[in-house]
């Protein structure tokens, strides 16, 4: 049971009698939570001083003779709904058409049971209302009243007495729920109740149900939130605490239900200057927690503002931020490679991943140097798996992919309205997503002077302010940066700040090109072979060619070549399938001077030994031009393989790279046509005579 509760109710009706008949009702049924004070509408203005909760006036009728004056306009009022108990209804439910007088003690009294009556059902009947001083008897033989029965005219033998009019169960739930008192107890108290009475219609006790749902149901969804929730009405008087707002609390709902606000948190040393105004996400202590405080004001019935506080742990809210920054891992803001998929032989190699390994676990920035395609995005990705920041965001962004004012966005973000057709709402940037990660802006040394100082803050400060943004936002991020470009020279030449250089560079990787770690060319090879599934091995010829060619675009071009030659295989793959010139390879591999020339096997069964014709001295032009003129003799097409099997009957090895070069040069000189298809080449009049020339000066 509940303790005795000092909420007061006073009751009003025409008559003293009445009041007190209505007190009784009440006092039998919630005594125990609500003390009731009977009072007659004309002695209430003698009682305005006490001070009551809620007045309860007995009909509409009573409500508009009590002048607003005489009831107090900050106490609340509620009519009373008045209904028959279930005995009463049963000496009337099933009466034969007919004339009936309805006796109360005066006429509004006997128009409202007319009208109750009426309401709960009896239709077929005439119900005639007589009261003390009625101008005319109704002409009745019956009379039907509810505990009247004195002021039945004597007249009238067949009196049936209804009984006292009892509340109805709607009033006495809109009356709980005013004061918080709906709970399962009351409830169990409202449905034995209701088995004695009748509903003034057939909707009324699915309302009660519905209206105890509701609030059982707000109740529970409250305490799945995961936020402290305490509610209080126009008093300040505590009507609802949460589970979560009871734990921050330490305190049970029972112990501060209807207690002041204000007096329980000065109790708990908590300032409580913040129920002062609506107010979001100020910061408080409570039993040295920190915690988020928000404080709403709504307006219920009446246009009374009760309010509304919640509570949030501050460090929960730090956690479930970071929660949501780390599933941004899942929108592709990861990290693919580790140093272990880093291919490599070369003593060079092993010595930079070693010290890249060394660099990875602390939170310092790094700045990755090397060519184009060597693979600084590698390691990038390599360090931040092996760092402490690995479960975190990686995300990497390209500063050459982007016109400035959109990288800006990108990486800072932009508030709400911050330009023309920016999303509503705004957007984080690039830095924010990869908070407690890593950032990896590649081509770092193509940004413009304005995003340098921008950039320069958050390596410094670790801080971001959005594009169209005032508001300060701190970021944790650790910064990886790469580029092909020489920094110290673009510093030089006033295209990029010092102090940014030197933020960047607190370790430094230059990753080495291809050519000089050739060593690491077979195992790439067979590893991008392995990845292709075309192919076990290349043919060793194609692997020397392979092994002297210079690669000026490192490891993507030779990912490249491997991927050209996977689609150009039909299992004859020849030194001419190589989409470069290989005499341009041997070329760049050896000295200007005083060249020997490689001889380069065929892997066919001859076993033959072929040399490269732009390293063999001879007049490649004069080669061509002959190769045409023996192919027309011999009735063959001129299309390039062909030419390059009559060089290879001469010891010669042609590309069709190297053809495709030379014939254009002819073509201009005006010593061959090119026709469309596997027609070739042919010679013209210039040509033949170039030939003949040459031959003469033999």
């Amino acid at each position: 049971m509940f303790p005795i509760s000092n909420i007061k109710v006073a009751i009003i009706a025409g008559y003293e009698a009445t009041s007190q008949q209505i007190c009784d009702q009440l006092t039998a049924l919630w005594g125990a939570y609500i003390t009731f004070i009977p009072m007659a509408a004309g002695r209430y203005e003698e009682s305005m001083a006490q001070d009551v909760d809620l007045i309860l006036v007995s009909s509409h009728i009573i409500f508009t003779r009590s002048s607003p004056a005489v009831i107090n306009k900050r106490t609340e009022v509620q009519i009373i709904g008045r209904t028959l108990s279930k005995a009463g209804w049963e000496k009337i439910k099933n009466l034969p058409d007919g004339n009936y007088m309805v006796v109360n003690d005066e006429r509004d009294s006997a128009v409202e049971t007319i009208s109750l009556i009426y309401e709960l059902g009896l239709r077929n009947v005439n119900l005639l209302p007589c009261y003390p001083d009625v101008p005319e008897l109704p002409k009745a033989a019956i009379a039907i009243t509810p505990g009247e029965r004195s002021y039945v005219p004597s007249h009238i033998e067949h009196v049936i007495d209804l009984g006292e009019r009892v509340v109805d169960i709607s009033t006495m739930v809109e009356m709980l729920t005013r004061f918080h008192l709906l709970n399962h107890e009351t409830t169990l108290i409202l449905n034995e109740y209701a088995k004695n009475i009748v509903s003034r219609s057939q909707g009324l006790q699915a309302t009660m149900q519905g209206l105890i749902h509701t609030k059982n149901l707000f109740e529970e969804t409250l305490n799945m939130v995961q936020d402290g929730v305490v509610t209080y009405d126009e008093r300040g008087k505590i009507t609802f605490l949460n589970k979560v707002a009871e734990e921050i609390l330490a305190l049970p709902f029972s112990r501060v239900a209807n207690r002041d606000i204000r007096l329980v948190l000065r109790e708990m040393r908590i300032d409580t200057s913040f129920l002062d105004k609506d107010l979001q996400n100020q910061l408080i202590t409570i039993r040295s927690q920190n915690i988020l405080v928000n404080n709403m004001k709504i307006l219920s019935r009446g246009n009374v503002a009760e309010g509304v506080i919640t509570f949030k742990i501050a460090k929960e809210v730090e956690e479930l931020e970071l929660k949501l920054r780390t599933q941004l891992r899942t929108n592709g803001h990861t990290a693919r490679f580790h140093f272990s998929d880093i291919v490599t032989n070369s003593p060079l190699m092993k010595r930079l991943v070693s010290r890249a390994q060394r660099m990875a676990p602390n939170d310092l920035g790094v700045l990755i140097l090397g060519e184009n395609g060597t693979g600084k995005e590698l390691f990038a990705h390599s360090l931040h798996n092996a760092s402490l920041r690995a479960n975190f965001p990686f995300v990497a962004v390209n500063c050459s992919a982007l016109p400035e004012s959109l990288l800006e966005t990108e990486l800072f973000g932009y508030e709400d309205g911050a330009f023309t057709g920016a999303k509503k709402g705004g957007k984080p940037g690039l830095f924010e997503q990869a908070h407690r990660g890593t950032i990896f802006l590649d081509e770092i040394g193509d940004i413009s002077p304005h995003l340098q100082t921008r950039l320069l803050r958050v390596v410094q400060q670790k801080e971001i302010i959005k594009v169209g943004g005032t508001k300060v936002l701190p970021v944790d991020v650790r910064v990886i940066a790469a580029t092909n470009r020489n920094l110290v020279t673009m510093m030089k030449e006033d295209k990029f700040r010092e102090d940014l250089y030197y933020r960047l560079k607190v370790l430094q990787i230059e990753v080495p090109p291809l050519r000089e770690r050739k060593e690491d060319i077979p195992y790439l090879v067979q590893h991008f072979l392995k990845k292709k599934k075309v192919l076990a091995e290349l043919p060793e010829p194609i692997m020397a060619a392979i092994t002297q060619y210079q690669w000026p675009g490192n490891i993507r071009e030779l990912e490249n070549t491997i991927e050209y030659l996977s689609i150009m295989n039909e299992g004859d793959l020849q030194i001419e399938d190589l989409p470069f010139s290989i005499g341009d390879s041997i070329n760049q591999a050896a000295s200007t001077s005083e060249k020997t020339a490689p001889l380069i096997e065929t892997n066919d069964s001859s076993g033959q030994k072929l040399v490269p014709a732009d390293y063999a001295e001879l007049d490649v032009e004069r080669l061509l031009l002959e190769l045409i003129l023996e192919a027309k003799i011999k009735g063959l097409h001129t299309g390039r393989k062909n030419l390059i099997k009559l060089a290879r009957e001469r010891g010669i090895l042609l590309t069709e790279s190297l053809i495709r070069k030379q014939v254009d040069l002819l073509r201009e000189k005006g010593l061959v046509n090119v026709q469309i298809g596997r027609a070739g080449c042919q010679l013209t009049t210039r040509g033949y005579a170039y030939i003949k020339n040459q031959e003469q000066e033999d």
